[in-house]
């Protein structure tokens, strides 16, 4: 089975598209990689693992990441499929650290949006769960603006490394479900079949 990465810019669909991932495939367990960051964070001082705000010398979370997969692989001889929820993972990172033997990769980005036209968005559609319900608008500008030169990065790297970049920025729902139908491919099953 593979295993899916859904990495790139926040508040590009990257939760949506696992949420929609796991609906259609029931055997994909989803890794949300900020929610272990978080926790790694507030229980072990000065961890090397972090985001990419971070600016840490070295960012060890792509070999954590990939040994917590492995371990996990054929756990009592049944293998789940992860699905690895992330902005904090650069590609140049990944292709040195990742084992991407039967992995897929995907990076959402949003590069036709300005920083405000994504704050509009998050104030009109974001619910309490998400992060930027607790930001100020100065904070969250602020923080989309630190991204935009990152996204570039991403862009020109995927192109570099061979890895599928999704422009959410337009048409999000429809370029959401394009890209499942197109995963089913990937992984070989054809629209009638839904495993369960």
């Amino acid at each position: 089975m593979k295993n899916i990465m859904i990495l790139g810019i926040c508040r590009t669909g990257k939760t949506t598209f696992s949420r929609m991932i796991q609906k259609e495939f029931s055997n994909y367990q989803i890794i949300e990689v900020d929610t272990i960051i978080s926790a790694l964070q507030k229980t072990i001082k000065d961890i090397p693992i972090g985001f990419i705000h971070d600016n840490l010398s070295e960012n060890k979370l792509p070999q954590f990441l990939n040994l917590l997969i492995e371990k996990n692989i054929n756990k009592n001889g049944k293998h789940l499929g992860f699905i690895i929820n992330a902005d904090s993972i650069m590609p140049k990172d990944l292709v040195k650290y990742f084992n991407l033997e039967n992995t897929i990769v995907y990076y959402f980005v949003n590069s036709k949006l300005t920083s405000e036209k994504i704050l509009e968005n998050c104030r009109k559609y974001d619910d309490m769960a998400d992060w930027t319900t607790r930001r100020s608008d100065e904070e969250i500008l602020k923080h989309m603006d630190f991204y935009k030169p990152i996204e570039q990065k991403i862009i020109k790297d995927c192109n570099k490394y061979g890895f599928k970049c999704i422009d959410t920025s337009i048409n999000r729902e429809k370029v959401l479900n394009d890209l499942l139908q197109s995963l089913k491919i990937d992984l070989g099953i054809n629209n009638e079949f839904h495993i369960c």
